[in-house]
């Protein structure tokens, strides 16, 4: 495998990959504030997890839109010396980030609509 085809391996799955580590992130900090019972300190008027999840969605969803506007510029000019391989990565890893961004919305919306922390 050379270095062009793995460049474009990894940049197909690095959606998905901000996707997961948002997911876990939003996961760890929900367990973190909820087990040391932060969840009615304010801050802005959100609390610890609304806060959280807010700022973990923001740089997660960044850093998707950031990965698109590559993969669309890509596809738009492809690179190299097969410009339908390219083109055909590059409408992919969109499609990928399109998934992941409306993944990682669908994750962080139960924490505008539901209680923190009900037992």
């Amino acid at each position: 495998m050379d270095s062009s085809t793995l460049k474009r391996l990894l940049t197909l799955v690095s959606a998905p990959l901000v996707w997961i580590v948002h997911f876990v992130v939003c996961y760890v900090i929900v367990a973190l504030v909820c087990a040391s019972q932060l969840d009615e300190t304010r801050f802005i008027g959100l609390n610890a997890v609304e806060l959280g999840v807010a700022a973990s969605t923001l740089l997660a969803g960044a850093l998707i839109i950031g990965i698109a506007v590559v993969s669309q510029r890509r596809w738009r000019h492809p690179p190299g010396p097969d410009p339908d391989i390219s083109r055909f990565f590059a409408i992919s890893t969109l499609l990928l980030c399109a998934i992941s961004l409306l993944s990682m919305l669908w994750v962080a919306f139960p924490t505008s609509m539901l209680p923190t922390c009900a037992s």
